[in-house]
């Protein structure tokens, strides 16, 4: 058994060697939620982190704090979890195998919790896949307390940071602060630059610092979005081709929002006040991105609404949204139970009601019997019958009228029988009326008998009177039945439908107050046969927002009211025609609304493509303008990012290599020696490798298990911005580095320093670069491959290119082979394509050459 405060933290912790202890932990504002997540009723904490975060450094520092004396059960298998290898409390911790364990098995981990009240699960996520439809309607069976945290430090982190790490320099995340909090890695001795080496790479991410001069576009567009001299809604198109740096430019307005937002409510706070008097920015902004890529196989609309009012819901360091977001489920809950139950209630009386009318269909009779039955009533019968319905002489018509409307005379007889069961005072006022003749009779003497005997003849007639009245109405009440008169059957029908109404209006009125203005009865009727699925998403999600909207307004400041929401949209140009549309209409939805504001990255004409296609049918013969004027209406703020030219190309390859950049090639040591000096000297041509380079060997016994990173000489950096011309995307540099870097660490000792082969022209190197570089940027130079492999190595390679067809490609193929750092020999690019290829999506070449 592990206990919390016993674990290895490199078992827990990413890219830890086994037994290495942990810097020095910096303090995060997620940490008191974390602490009193895990103390709450709530018995799962899940945290959903992005990548560089630290979210498992600050998981296992709360844990210790709270549980440091528990059972600490890292990862088990299903199987293990579901034996009885456990017992008593215990603190699960759920990582990489959290999608396994919760996609496969909630139940086992249900059951888990079960067997003792003190267990807890502790849940870490990566964002990309919590909000995978699946995993996430499996982790929501177990009713989680969802916290999140990405890798950018808020202003108080900042200048916690700067205290415990001076001398660094600002600090925005905590992946810059990985060095500081090892210090044992400034203690290794420099790598050497011959051995093998680890391949590097850089992951395509919106994360990193802006080389390419994007800020003043940036703070342009974040001054504006949460600007409070501006009312929305406003929806902004960030425009540009696939791989352009649309989601990197969001990054950097999502960070630059943030810091005007702390930067406003610190001012706030020292003024006591707020408003455009102490700030002409909001204070308090909510930033939600969704990826519409994420979700074009589902109901996309579902999914917005669901990823937008999960993230008002979480709480941070930004907001306190929890309490507004906590009522508006409340009142969501209450609303659909209310609802449910008046949908119920009409369901009920629209069926009582046909019952009704069918029965009544029934009971009609042919024409024939009708009048039997009329016949066979007494003159009597018909005496009242008549006035009943105050006519002379009835009629068989006046009966069947009689059974149809009211009941006639059986419900009014019945109802005199009925009052004096349930209210006997005037039965007991008659008899007590006889008692008192009698009594009155013994007083007076017999003189007074005869007068006694003539009131006792007056009520006996009133008496036989009365019996005679009950028999004629059972005649007559045995004659409507006949007719199908109502029945008590009706009755009770009748008093249910008058319960339903009652019933009905008080749902209605309850409803109200929960959301004035709304259309009960059109809402209600819609209701009936199931409100969520056959509604629709966009009204639910309309009132929902509008919902919001509305209680955000009654918020005062101060209290967690929310100024603006701002929802960044993404990857919109990877999905269909049909997902597009629908996200137009959503943006499009959302700007009815005094809240949002919207930030689109998409590339400008897949989205006019889109529309053209989805309303084609609809189009005239200006399929441009339409989809134009329809753009019009979604965007208030169109704008283009800038192309990437010569000096960004130079600026973002040198920022990706420069974290590894040795300034110059170390000297070859002399013989006999196991490193180099330590001395630095200038890029030498034609240097030689030391004779003592390790080499790769099968018979090696060992493995270095903390091989050196791959370091970029100085060399290949001075090299790569003269492919400019050919990589015109951030995307495609980020690639073309990483495939170098891969392609790169195949080389150790003499083959590497012969990949190298210092300043020379023809150098490898220079010819692999250029050769990944065009197949990164123009994958589809078939031809020019083509031309080089079927040559003279002898011939210049700039005469093959000025042969080809291709009017894009080679003007800068001609430009690079006639400078002066291109090689100049097909033969320089011959030798290496083949292996160059194999990096690539072409289809199979000759794989004569290094492999």
């Amino acid at each position: 058994m592990v206990l919390v405060r016993d674990v290895n933290p490199s078992i827990l912790l990413m890219n830890k060697a086994p037994g290495t202890k942990p810097g020095p932990y910096l303090p995060r504002d997620i940490d008191q939620q974390l602490i009193a997540a895990l103390t709450s009723d709530s018995r799962f904490t899940l945290v959903v982190h992005e990548v560089y975060s630290g979210a498992r450094r600050s998981a296992l520092q709360a844990l210790t704090v709270t549980y440091p004396g528990m059972e600490l059960i890292v990862e088990p298998e299903i199987d293990d979890l579901m034996s009885d290898r456990y017992h008593g409390p215990a603190t699960l911790w759920l990582d990489q195998k959290l999608p396994q364990t919760l996609g496969r098995a909630p139940v086992a981990v249900t059951k888990w919790l079960e067997i003792d009240h003190r267990r807890r699960v502790l849940g870490l996520i990566d964002a990309s896949q919590y909000d995978h439809p699946e995993l996430r309607a499996a982790i929501d069976q177990l009713a989680p307390t969802v916290l999140r945290i990405g890798p950018d430090l808020s202003t108080r982190e900042r200048m916690r940071a700067e205290e415990m790490f001076p001398g660094m320099g600002p600090i925005r995340t905590i992946d810059e602060i990985a060095a500081a909090s090892n210090p044992a890695a400034s203690e290794h001795a420099d790598p050497d630059p011959f051995a093998a080496h680890v391949a590097d790479y850089r992951p395509d991410t919106d994360d990193g610092v802006d080389r390419l001069g994007i800020g003043t576009d940036v703070r342009m567009l974040a001054d504006l979005v949460v600007s409070r001299m501006i009312t929305p809604p406003l929806s902004i198109g960030l425009f540009g081709s696939w791989g352009s740096g649309k989601s990197f430019f969001m990054r950097q307005m999502q960070l630059r929002v943030r810091e005007l937002a702390d930067s406003a409510r610190t001012a706030e706070t020292e003024a006591g006040a707020h408003g455009k008097s102490v700030s002409s920015y909001c204070s308090s902004v909510r930033q939600i991105s969704f990826n519409a890529w994420h979700y074009s196989e589902a109901n996309l609309l579902a999914s917005l609404a669901t990823h937008i009012f999960d993230n008002l819901a979480a709480s941070g360091a930004e907001n306190d949204l929890q309490r507004q977001a906590d009522l508006l489920a409340e009142r969501r809950k209450t609303e659909k139970t209310l609802l449910g139950r008046l949908s119920a209630v009409r369901l009920e009386r629209r069926t009582l009601t046909a019952q009704q009318k069918q029965a009544k269909r029934r009971r009609r009779k042919p024409r024939e019997y009708v009048l039997a039955v009329f016949d066979s009533l007494t003159e009597a019968d018909k005496a009242w019958i008549a006035s009943r319905i105050g006519v002379d002489q009835p009629t068989a018509e006046d009966l069947e009228r009689l059974a149809q409307e009211t009941g006639g005379v059986r419900s009014d007889v019945a109802e005199f029988w009925r009052r004096l069961r349930q209210d006997p005072v005037p039965l007991l006022i008659l008899i007590g009326g006889l008692v008192t003749v009698l009594v009155v009779t013994l007083l007076v003497g017999r003189s007074q008998v005869s007068g006694v005997l003539g009131g006792l003849t007056l009520v006996s007639s009133a008496l036989t009177v009365v019996l005679r009245m009950r028999a004629s109405a059972d005649r007559i009440h045995q004659a409507l039945d006949k007719l199908g008169g109502p029945s008590e059957e009706d009755e009770e029908t009748e008093r249910r439908l008058a319960e339903l109404d009652a019933e009905s209006d008080r749902l209605e009125k309850a409803v109200t107050e929960l959301a004035p203005g709304l259309d009960l009865v059109a809402f209600a009727e819609s209701r009936v046969s199931d409100y969520v699925e056959h509604l629709g998403v966009v009204s639910l999600l309309r009132k929902d927002l509008e919902t919001f909207a509305t209680m955000l307004a009654e918020v005062p400041h101060g209290s967690g009211k929310i100024e603006r929401t701002v929802l960044y949209i993404d990857d919109l140009d990877r999905c269909p025609p049909k997902v597009v549309v629908q996200v137009l209409e959503a943006i499009h939805l959302l700007l009815a609304l005094p809240v949002f504001v919207v930030v689109v990255g998409v590339d400008s004409r897949w989205l006019k493509k889109a529309v053209e296609q989805h309303y084609e049918e609809m189009l005239g013969d200006d399929p441009e303008t339409f989809a134009e004027s329809y753009l019009e209406k979604i965007f208030q703020v169109p704008f283009t990012l800038s192309p990437m030219d010569d000096p960004g190309f130079a600026g973002l390859v040198r920022g990706l290599a420069d974290t590894e950049v040795q300034d110059s090639t170390p000297a070859p040591a002399p013989a006999g020696t196991d490193q180099a000096t330590g001395d630095r000297s200038p890029v030498a041509i034609g240097f030689r490798p030391r004779a003592e380079a390790p080499r790769p060997s099968s018979e090696q016994s060992t493995i270095d298990v903390r091989p050196p990173r791959l370091v970029i000489s100085a060399q290949e950096l001075d090299f790569l911005p003269t492919l400019a011309p050919l990589v015109r995307s951030p995307r495609a540099a980020k690639r073309l580095l990483n495939l170098y870097r891969l392609l790169r660490a195949r080389f150790a000792g003499e083959a590497l320093a012969e990949f190298l082969s210092g300043g020379d022209r023809e150098a490898p190197f220079r010819a692999v670069l250029v050769l990944l570089a065009v197949h990164v940027g123009h994958p589809d130079a078939v031809r020019w491959f083509a031309s080089i492999e079927g040559t003279d190595p002898d011939d210049k390679a700039v005469e093959i290119v000025s042969s080809m067809n291709d009017h894009e490609l080679r003007p800068k193929l001609e430009r690079g082979l006639s400078g002066e750092a291109w090689p100049l020999l097909a033969g320089s690019y011959q030798r290496w394509l083949p292996l160059v290829n194999r990096f690539s999506f072409a289809r199979d070449r000759s794989m004569s050459g290094p492999r």
